[in-house]
């Protein structure tokens, strides 16, 4: 790995989606919806930055998460590995420079990081049935997770995309 200025941003953004999601996460639930910063930083980094986004910063975050949170240690790492991936490489086959491709593959990949991991829960042994695992907590996080992710995008189109030579500026949402 380089030591690019995106490589860096995104260093740093992980490291600030880890404290976000120990310190802040916890206090600002609601009811049983607890927002995962580090799906959404995944997520919105591999839309963002789809040739620069790799598996290590999904799995390193996935494995954190796994460690602080109560879930099976490795499925929120295999999650975001799986999930991130297929993000990245279908925004690079479907960007077509609008604003939709990248808020719809934010969407669904989000949601199917929510679904998965709760199936995973559940096949390990949580001892509740899928659906009331997806009516009492994949849902409730999944809208969480999507808001967080939207409004993280504009933000990591100005951080960690890298801009073509000899053109000052970010990328045009249109």
């Amino acid at each position: 790995m380089e030591l690019t200025r995106e490589n860096v941003a995104a260093l740093i953004g992980a490291v600030v989606a880890v404290l976000l999601q120990i310190m802040v996460a916890p206090a600002i639930a609601l009811f049983s919806a607890i927002p995962n910063f580090i799906v959404a930083f995944c997520v919105v980094r591999a839309v963002a930055a789809p040739y620069q986004a790799g598996s290590l910063i999904p799995l390193a975050l996935g494995l954190v998460f796994d460690l602080v949170g109560g879930g099976p240690v490795g499925g929120m790492a295999f999650v975001l590995v799986l999930v991130t991936f297929f993000a990245s490489r279908l925004f690079a086959a479907l960007n077509n420079d609008t604003l939709f491709m990248p808020v719809t593959i934010i969407l669904v990949s989000t949601m199917l990081v929510e679904v998965l991991y709760g199936l995973v829960v559940v096949a390990c042994g949580a001892g509740v049935s899928f659906g009331e695992a997806l009516l009492y907590r994949v849902l409730p996080c999944m809208l969480y997770d999507c808001v967080i992710g939207l409004l993280l995008y504009p933000i990591a189109i100005r951080v960690l995309v890298e801009k073509p030579l000899g053109q000052p500026g970010t990328p045009v949402l249109r």
